[in-house]
């Protein structure tokens, strides 16, 4: 496999000005096994732009590399008693450009909202910036956010500037088993609805039933009167992000509205994971199970793909509406003209 590795943006902006061909850009590489097959593409690692170039703590801001790890930039906020504030690992370009987890619950932090500006560099090598370093700005179009799920396929980042949060007091996390499809439907809902929702707020369902698990942040006080009140039982935290496939199984990851939840659960069987802001992931048993589950989905407005499975599988799913599909051909036209990144 041929693989380049720039380490600073400007061997990266001669990289692509020397036209490679077609280029795949990735990070660490933990969610290739995500995304359709490259085919020929070269390789270009990221992992190389890896730095820390600015950290505010009073301004609860920073500068990083796309190809930093998410655990370093943890490490290094701790001290300082600051947190991105939102789900997902690996490194940051990949974060944010697969935004693989989005909010944790309704109107919470994601990467979207976290992303103050980039500097990045089209396929042609043509460098730009969109946004700014700092929370209030009047940097004009919000064009770095177009980052955010593209999975690299309209633009590398070379740098990311980020909006930061204070640590939270005190957390605890709760735990509600052996539900049924309706209850578990009516817990989530009304969890997610409350005036301070819980920070994270998922629905797991597996062979045995459903379960409500989430996490309430704030002062101490706040925290245990919310359990008390709630009736919510102390639990361990869940790590659980994402779904793995079964043996011939596939997983598809979409959005559903919150009010379509419990009759989605009645209508398509296997193992179920949603968060607060309704996206989920579902795991089949096998690829038929996935086109059924497909064609149910456009019935409750709910929109998936495959990202788990045979690799000339994933990426197919509901279709896309025909602004959608406008939208994301002019995009393509516009910063990729060529179609350099797959």
């Amino acid at each position: 496999m041929t693989e380049l590795a720039p380490r600073t943006p400007a061997e990266l902006t001669e990289l692509l000005r020397a036209r490679p061909g077609r280029v795949r850009l990735v990070g660490g590489g933990s969610r290739q096994d995500r995304l359709p097959p490259r085919g020929a593409a070269v390789v270009v690692s990221l992992r190389g732009l890896d730095g820390i170039e600015r950290l505010e703590p009073g301004d609860q801001t920073c500068t990083v590399g796309p190809g930093l790890p998410r655990a370093e930039l943890d490490a290094a906020l701790h001290p300082v008693g600051l947190e991105l504030p939102c789900g997902g690992d690996g490194t940051l370009g990949g974060l944010f450009a697969h935004d693989p987890v989005g909010a944790m619950t309704a109107g919470g932090s994601s990467p979207r909202s976290l992303l103050l500006g980039l500097d990045g560099v089209l396929a042609d090598g043509t460098p730009w910036k969109s946004g700014a370093r700092v929370v209030k700005s009047v940097a004009g179009f919000d064009v770095h956010k177009l980052l955010v799920g593209s999975n690299g396929r309209l633009f590398a980042a070379v740098r990311l500037h980020l909006r930061l949060r204070p640590r939270p007091r005190a957390e605890a996390w709760f735990r509600l088993d052996g539900l049924d499809v309706g209850a578990a439907a009516e817990r989530f809902l009304a969890l997610r609805s409350l005036a301070v929702p819980p920070r994270e707020l998922h629905l797991d369902r597996d062979a045995r039933g459903c379960a409500i698990v989430g996490r309430f942040t704030g002062r101490a006080t706040f925290v245990c009167e919310r359990l008390r009140a709630l009736a919510l039982p102390e639990a361990r935290p869940f790590a659980q992000l994402h779904l793995e496939p079964t043996p011939g199984g596939e997983v598809l990851a979409g959005i559903v509205l919150a009010s379509q939840v419990a009759a989605l659960l009645a209508a398509v069987p296997g193992r179920f994971l949603l968060r607060g802001d309704g996206r989920f992931e579902l795991a089949t048993a096998d690829a038929d199970a996935t086109d059924a589950a497909l064609l149910q989905l456009p019935r409750f407005g709910a929109e998936a793909c495959i990202v788990r499975g045979a690799p000339a599988r994933r990426g197919h799913g509901t279709p896309l509406d025909a602004g959608a599909r406008r939208l994301l051909e002019g995009l393509r036209q516009a910063l990729d003209p060529d179609g350099v990144f797959v």
